[in-house]
């Protein structure tokens, strides 16, 4: 795994690089991925994504205010300021139309970026996510399903009150429900590693209440796969819909996967990489000769990458398919 620290604007970024955009003369995608919280750093979502440089090579960047990046202050930890991160960070390695990747707290910031540069991405995952804030007491009884009055009570005091009390509550006992089964070893790994920054997760939470990102994603112009957890305490399938909905007809399409929760790579690995290898081949930038050798090319060149082993997953999805046309679901078969 290469590690870089570009100077995106006025902070540096962390930068992880997997795999390499060129192999054997074909050109393969550039997925830019997004972690989630805010408040936790990109190592988790590194190993969840190492399957994917079997089909493209991989970039995942600490978000401004998390992890070994820059912190900057307050009043640049926003969507807006995250967004243009993003938008800098693709022009300054290079990357020609890359595939931008979002889960939950990431997929806001794409969801954005998506709006503010609408001619950049060639295709979008967003995974875990949804276009405006969730229906509060319906995620609490969600929590109460899944982890009885404790964790319900938990869920309610987040939206409550942000302190770092609060905070550290819903992270003992609402945390640990967001998946359905125990991750892999190496993800484990990670999460006893990862860098937390509570004071961006206390600032930025509480405009979660009026954010609604639905007028934005009438300006996308790039195909975008969107992934749901069937069992998600956080944001519902119904949620994560909404997207496809506020998309222009026949660039969305929702996949719910069952049997996963919030964490869907972590939940349902194999499903979940088949499912955005499929949309890829289909709808995305196809692996095949190129004009141009940016990417991963330029960043070993200027600032001393490396590449890894490649590995991956072949597996099937089974899920429910969703397009902006109908906007109704239908098995996939």
């Amino acid at each position: 795994m290469g590690r870089v620290r570009p100077l995106i604007g006025d902070v540096r970024l962390h930068v992880s690089v997997l795999g390499d955009e060129w192999r054997d003369g074909v050109r393969f995608p550039v997925l830019v991925a997004l972690h989630g919280g805010p408040g936790v750093d990109g190592s988790k979502l590194r190993q969840l994504l190492r399957p994917a440089v079997d089909f493209a090579q991989v970039i995942v960047p600490d978000q401004r205010g998390h992890g070994y990046s820059d912190r900057s202050d307050a009043a640049h930890w926003n969507l807006d300021v995250w967004a243009d991160d993003l938008a800098r960070l693709v022009d300054v390695l290079g990357v020609d139309r890359p595939v931008v990747l979002g889960t939950s707290f990431g997929g806001f910031v794409v969801q954005r970026y998506l709006a503010r540069y609408p001619d950049r991405p060639a295709a979008a995952v967003l995974v875990a996510t949804a276009p405006r804030a969730v229906d509060r007491e319906a995620a609490v009884e969600r929590f109460r399903a899944v982890g009885g009055d404790r964790a319900a009570d938990a869920m309610a005091r987040s939206f409550r009150e942000a302190t770092p009390e609060a905070e550290r509550e819903w992270r003992e006992v609402c945390a640990p429900l967001l998946a359905r089964h125990e991750p892999a070893a190496e993800v484990r790994e990670a999460l006893r590693h990862r860098i937390h920054s509570t004071e961006v997760n206390l600032h930025f939470t509480p405009t979660l209440a009026t954010m609604d990102l639905r007028p934005g994603l009438r300006e996308v112009r790039c195909p975008v796969l969107v992934l749901a957890g069937a069992d998600d305490p956080l944001i519902s399938p119904d949620s994560s819909a909404e997207i496809v909905t506020a998309l222009p007809a026949g660039l969305g399409e929702l996949h719910v996967l069952p049997d996963a929760g919030h964490d869907v790579l972590s939940d349902r690995p194999a499903q979940a990489h088949s499912v955005i290898r499929r949309f890829l081949q289909l709808r995305g930038p196809r692996p095949g000769a190129g004009d141009s050798a940016a990417g991963v090319e330029g960043v070993e060149g200027a600032m001393g990458a490396e590449d890894v082993d490649l590995d991956g997953d072949g597996a099937v999805a089974e899920g429910l398919h969703v397009d902006a046309e109908g906007g109704r679901p239908r098995r996939r078969r």
